[in-house]
């Protein structure tokens, strides 16, 4: 009867679809518990644009009650011309003006109803966020919680932060995440599932520092051939790297792999036909950002070292065993050796012999996959808030969301 009913709690478990959405400063992620990837991946924008319905042709008048706005979201609201483009998360956070907090609840209601096709009334939903549980991330949780169970109206919701998850994607509890995407990279020492809030260090230097710094390169060295950001970005995901440290601790292009004398790793075409090689200064001088190439001052090693020495002297070995990489800048070729030897010159010598960083092939979505493992497990329901907890502890929502969320 005992194994009936653990099949029995299995089956219900398998039955029920969580929503699982990890929204980042550059893309939306989305899909359901239980499947290896997201169902779809989105650029997180909204575009609106002004349409006349008037008939011009007739010689009619156009008033504010012939226009019609228009609202485009994802990779077609970046291809509007004439449009105001809204980017509700920037550098990892929900900005909380009306413009952002509009386009962002509007985004939700889009992906739910048209990118998933469901009824989001009758499904819980994990939400990945990149905030440590504290002060800061208050106000936007409190508001994520009042959307997603007032407009959206959920049926549970469960707010993780994103290095837990993709520290649960690899099969691990403990170690030290870091995390780079769009528009922030953080270190974040995780212990048993919970990432230590003080202990957490990031930087404004992330993706789109990456590409605007292709761009900056590549308008010295081949002016015609620069374009938008858009196209520096495609530019910088299929022919950029990361150089190797020489002997010196000085970075070398001699031991990478597709090195100068491949052309098919320089060759790119740009969306006039062109097809281009990008030189060497180009493809593994934009991701030296990452490692304090430009001004020195923030570095991925230094905010690994931060967190690495903020926590207990006793922890410290497990976290540089499992320094985990993961989000979509950690992509670049060459990024996780890096890492390793930037920090084997940093870390004492006892701590240096263990260093090491794991690259999971599915780093790029890591949280979203963990979200999805995590969802799929019986424990989800006991830490979602329902929407019975929610309208009970209206009076004061910060306790409740603070109190059920990691």
């Amino acid at each position: 009867m005992e194994a009936g009913g653990r099949m029995e709690l299995e089956c219900t478990m398998d039955e029920q679809d969580v929503v699982v959405l990890d929204c980042g400063s550059g893309y939306l992620k989305v899909g359901f518990s239980g499947e290896d990837a997201p169902r779809a991946v989105l650029p997180t924008a909204m575009a609106a644009t002004t349409v006349d319905e008037s008939r011009e042709d007739k010689g009619e008048v156009t008033d504010s009650q012939t226009q019609k706005r228009q609202l485009f979201y994802g990779e077609e609201a970046l291809t509007q011309s004439n449009a105001t483009v809204t980017r509700p998360v920037r550098r990892g956070e929900i900005q909380l003006g009306s413009a952002e907090k509009d386009a962002l609840e509007s985004i939700w209601e889009h992906t739910f109803r048209n990118v998933l096709g469901v009824d989001q009334e009758d499904l819980p939903c994990l939400l990945a966020d990149s905030m440590p549980l504290g002060q800061a991330s208050y106000a936007s949780r409190q508001w994520v919680a009042e959307v997603m169970f007032e407009k959206i109206k959920v049926k549970s919701l469960a707010i993780f932060n994103t290095a837990a998850l993709s520290l649960f994607s690899t099969g691990r509890t403990r170690g030290l995440v870091v995390e780079s995407g769009e528009g922030i990279t953080q270190a974040v020492p995780v212990f048993e599932g919970y990432a230590i809030p003080h202990a957490i260090f990031k930087m404004k230097v992330a993706g789109q520092d990456v590409t605007d710094r292709v761009q900056q390169l590549m308008d010295g060295e081949y002016a015609e051939a620069a374009g938008s950001f858009r196209t520096m970005q495609a530019l910088k995901e299929k022919v950029c790297l990361c150089a190797a440290l020489g002997r010196e601790g000085i970075p070398s292009d001699d031991r990478i792999e597709g090195g100068d004398a491949d052309e098919e790793a320089r060759s790119f075409e740009l969306p006039d036909g062109k097809i281009i090689q990008v030189s060497q200064k180009v493809r593994t001088g934009a991701p030296e950002i990452l490692f304090g190439g430009v001004d020195g001052e923030v570095s991925m090693q230094k905010i690994c070292m931060d967190a690495i020495n903020t926590v207990d002297l006793d922890f410290r070995q497990d976290l540089v065993k499992s320094i985990v990489v993961a989000g979509g800048t950690s992509m670049l070729p060459n990024l996780s050796p890096r890492l390793k030897s930037e920090l084997t010159n940093l870390l004492p010598l006892e701590l240096a012999r263990t260093a090491e960083v794991v690259s999971d092939s599915q780093r790029r979505y890591a949280a979203w996959i963990g979200g999805s493992m995590f969802a799929s497990l019986s424990t989800f329901d006991q830490v979602a808030i329902t929407k019975q907890e929610y309208e009970d502890g209206r009076a004061d929502p910060r306790t409740l969301v603070a109190r059920k969320t990691f």
